[in-house]
């Protein structure tokens, strides 16, 4: 065995240096062995020096040390030329650690040769490297773009992806201020703000509108943050941001879909009703009285039959077109489907003004119209007006008078002008409250049954209970003869409680024939803003003996909460219970977008007028497209309504729906209907209940 080298007592103690961790090996025997290791290293290492001696000073390395730099360390040892390497080595307990080793060849007049190692501790600085290149990396990588400027907001820095957003090179932009891509649609205090609630909280978050270079419009969705120095000095501001743009214009398109007639551009009938009802609200304090004039085109149906769809609808146009001209800024002109359209006319005063407002819509539809056929078509219409100065008044009431006394003018003759009776118009809410709320307590207002197909298995998985009035006279009425008056009245949430016990009848009578069918009750926002829906929905699961979920709690998309998380609270309520919740009509007003992203949403329901021209107008297949992409990304699923045609119902299966509700499925039926056509002996239906 050969003898290894020992050092002289004077030169240890020379070694012995408190902040270097020092290790000398003899360089004439193979492997290099330690012959001496000082107490620093010792502290770095956790070896003590009678662990090491005599072995090689390889021991400390990784399993993962650089191959390379183990070469390196070899070829300089055999060499006799002095190197410096950082490494990955392991203390005795296993850490690791990074190491600065540097070595050096000494020879003795003897002759003799030694290594020496000084090492140290370099694991902070080579973490701080790797966060440096890391942050260099997403900084140069990421897709959002970034700005930094200094404390006087000049940019000092982008990144590429500020030149892909905006097309503004970094060279072009250093030194200059991030207002350069400024689109005018700020003001001074807009950027004021932000930077105070930078200074105050350290970052501000919005959505900024700004310009590219070529002059494009670029939403931004930016966080702006500031950068303090050990003093607490502000000496940098980061910008990050990415591009909305796309999403924002889609979001608008969709909210404009949701509030317009998809053909003539006007309101739609749900949105006309939100905007009338907050005129007749601000009644209240103008008192200037507003008149609603129902229009009926006369004789319409033989220029459809005579020239085809396609020039009706061009008809349509034309007289929407003429109507939005007639109109004032602050009017509102919607068309309620078919033929029908109506005006709201705020501030005139007297019916009688608006009579001659009528007068000259007459005049002016009366115009003949050339096709785009070359055929010339002349039309009329049958106009009634309703006119309150009222604030109690609903729109619904105003509605109904104005559509009677239109009926009154088709009696007239064509082309003629009916004026609802004044006194009528603001006792018709009153009485139609007396009225209705009697044929409440009489039983007259029953639930018909809608099913609901799932598209996956082709059975039915749930109806939609929906209110009728079965009145003694003028036979079964829609909703729209008396839901309004119910839900804007006292009977409001005895009808809401009244709603989920026959819904929970229907599913326990459902369930006793061994099929499961949830059942759906549309629910208004003060039946969900008070909290009694989840007091029925409680006292009806015990009543009934349903531990299944069996109600869907249908919001309607024109609810407007007046605390949207005291809603949200709730209905997260409910489904804790065990119910489903759904938000009807999407695609029929503005809060569509954020009702579905924001309420604890288990189905989106498509509205039957966004499904209705599906198969012939490109832009609602589209439409529907995109709803139901967004559904599925928001984890909700989506159900279109108002299937019609077998067509229809393959065309919404191949954009993805989940279910889907129609006369083609099934129209409403009362319960005896119900249950002779899917629980009798005898009943065979298109599609099957889904059985327990």
């Amino acid at each position: 065995m050969t003898q290894l080298a020992t050092l002289p007592d004077q030169l240890t103690k020379l070694l012995e240096l408190p902040s270097l961790a020092i290790s000398v090996a003899d360089g004439d025997v193979q492997d290099n062995p330690l012959i001496y290791i000082n107490d620093a290293f010792e502290c770095l290492t956790g070896f003590h020096r009678d662990e090491v001696i005599g072995h090689s000073c390889r021991f400390l390395q990784a399993t993962d040390t650089d191959p390379e730099a183990i070469k390196q360390l070899r070829i300089a040892i055999e060499r006799g030329t002095p190197i410096t390497l950082t490494l990955k080595n392991r203390r005795k307990d296993k850490t690791e650690f990074w190491n600065e080793l540097s070595l050096s060849t000494i020879h003795t007049e003897s002759g003799r040769r030694y290594v020496v190692g000084v090492q140290r501790d370099v694991s902070h600085r080579e973490l701080a490297w790797k966060q440096m290149e890391l942050t260099q990396a997403v900084f140069h990588n990421t897709h959002d773009g970034i700005l930094v400027t200094d404390a006087n907001k000049r940019i000092i820095d982008t990144n590429p992806a500020f030149t892909r957003l905006t097309g503004y090179t970094q060279a072009e932009v250093l030194g200059k201020r991030p207002n350069l891509l400024s689109s005018g649609k700020h003001d001074s205090g807009f950027y004021q703000s932000m930077f105070a609630a930078v200074e105050e909280r350290g970052f501000w978050t919005g959505d900024i509108w700004n310009t590219r270079k070529d002059g494009s419009q670029l939403i931004e969705n930016t966080t702006i943050s500031a950068i303090h120095n050990d003093d607490g000095e502000i000496i940098n501001y980061i910008g990050v941001f990415r591009d909305i743009t796309q999403r924002r214009l889609n979001q608008a398109r969709l909210e404009r879909m949701a509030s317009y007639d998809t053909l003539t551009g006007l309101f739609n009938r749900g949105h006309f009703n939100i905007l009338l009802e907050r005129q007749l609200a601000s009644l209240e304090f103008t008192q200037t009285g507003i008149a609603v004039l129902f229009l009926d085109l006369d004789d319409f149906k033989p220029i459809n039959d005579t020239f085809g769809h396609a020039s009706g609808d061009e008809l349509l146009v034309e007289i929407s077109r003429r109507l939005k001209y007639l109109m004032r800024a602050n009017d509102l002109t919607a068309r309620f489907g078919g033929d029908e359209f109506v005006i709201a006319l705020s501030g005139l005063g007297t019916a009688e003004k608006a009579r001659k407002v009528a007068k000259k819509v007459l005049d002016d539809i009366v115009q003949p119209h050339v096709l785009e056929s070359g055929e010339q078509v002349t039309i009329s219409a049958s106009v009634g007006i309703a006119f309150t100065t009222s604030s109690e008044t609903t729109s619904s009431a105003l509605l109904d008078a104005a559509d009677a006394a239109m009926y009154e003018a088709k009696q007239q003759g064509k082309n003629c002008i009916a004026v609802a009776d004044s006194r009528l118009t603001e006792s018709m809410a009153e009485d139609a409250h007396m009225r209705i709320k009697a044929a409440f307590e009489r039983g007259e207002i029953e639930l018909f049954f809608q099913p609901v197909l799932s598209l996956a298995t082709n059975e039915i998985i749930s109806f939609e209970a929906l209110a009728r009035w079965r009145h003694p006279e003028k036979g079964v009425l829609g909703p729209r003869h008396f839901i309004d008056t119910i839900i804007h009245s006292s009977m409001s949430l005895p009808f809401g409680r009244w709603l989920i016990d026959q819904a929970a009848q229907v599913a326990s009578l459902l369930r006793r024939q061994g099929y499961h069918a949830l059942i759906g009750v549309n629910l208004s926002q003060d039946q969900i803003e008070t909290g009694a829906f989840i007091e029925a929905l409680s006292a009806t699961r015990h009543r009934y003996d349903l531990s299944a979920p069996f109600l869907i709690a249908e919001v309607l998309e024109s609810t407007h909460f007046h605390d949207q998380d005291l809603a949200c609270s709730l209905l997260n309520e409910a489904r804790n219970q065990g119910a489903h919740i759904a938000l009807d009509d999407f695609g029929s007003g503005i809060s569509s977008i954020t009702y579905a992203s924001q309420l604890p949403l288990h189905t989106i329901k498509i509205d039957r007028s966004a499904v209705m021209h599906l198969d012939t107008r490109p832009a609602q297949h589209q439409f529907i497209s995109g709803i139901v992409a967004m559904g599925h990304a928001m984890q909700r699923e989506v159900l279109a309504e108002g299937i019609e045609t077998e067509a229809q119902l393959t065309s919404i299966r191949e954009l993805g729906c989940d279910m889907a509700q129609g006369y083609w499925i099934g129209k409403p039926m009362p319960l005896s209907e119900l249950q002779e056509r899917y629980l009798s002996a005898t009943a065979s239906p298109r599609y099957p209940l889904r059985k327990l």
